[in-house]
């Protein structure tokens, strides 16, 4: 996962705890209606995820703490079937009233300067992983995530812990070929498949695969 937004919300916690919201415990693999309402990420981690019309999924963009989602500015939009947000992690909400947001905006001009800001930059995410889509293989994205659970959670002995059959659902992957090219890392001896996930046993060499 490149696309990666957080604490874009820090300084205005205090003030976002004040309004009037609801608090929501979220497990891991639970996914979220949004209908009218915006969420600030107290902690966890969240994926918006983009259905693909062959029924495939593709991760846009996640969301960590202290920041809101979606963007506030598009959140009036009706939210379609093909759009859905999964969390990664347990993670704690706050839940606001898309109007009372807008509202606040209207009366702080630093929260309304940090909205747009939010809301480009998401933009712009959205954009380039679009690109992404389009211009890389099924193979590049696998590889991707691979490189990027290793980096980010530094597991022992490179074991990451999901199974193949769950892996598109665990990590919102647009799983594009995977059993292919997952067996294409197995017959390399770059990864080692068994029941308690996938051991990248040669990580460098995963770095072949993104030229």
């Amino acid at each position: 996962m490149e696309f990666f937004i957080q604490k874009d919300y820090q300084d205005f916690e205090d003030d976002l705890l004040k309004l009037p919201h609801t608090q929501k415990m979220i497990a891991a693999n639970e996914e979220i209606s949004l209908t009218n309402q915006t969420y600030f990420i107290v902690s966890g981690r969240v994926v918006e995820i983009l259905l693909l019309p062959d029924g495939e999924a593709h991760a846009l963009v996640a969301y960590g703490p202290q920041t809101l989602f979606p963007p506030l500015f598009s959140a009036s939009m009706p939210t379609k079937d093909e759009l859905i947000f999964r969390f990664v992690q347990p993670s704690t909400l706050w839940g606001y009233d898309n109007t009372l947001l807008a509202n606040y905006a209207e009366q702080h001009r630093t929260f309304a300067k940090q909205l747009n800001q939010s809301y480009l930059k998401h933009m712009n995410y959205y954009l380039n992983d679009i690109s992404q889509l389009i211009t890389s293989s099924g193979m590049q994205r696998l590889v991707t995530f691979l490189r990027y659970y290793l980096d980010e959670h530094h597991p022992s002995d490179n074991l990451i812990p999901i199974r193949q059959k769950n892996l598109a659902r665990l990590i919102a992957l647009n799983p594009t070929n995977m059993s292919r090219n997952i067996k294409k890392l197995k017959e390399a001896n770059i990864v080692q498949v068994s029941g308690a996930g996938i051991t990248v046993l040669n990580p460098e060499a995963l770095n072949t695969y993104l030229d």
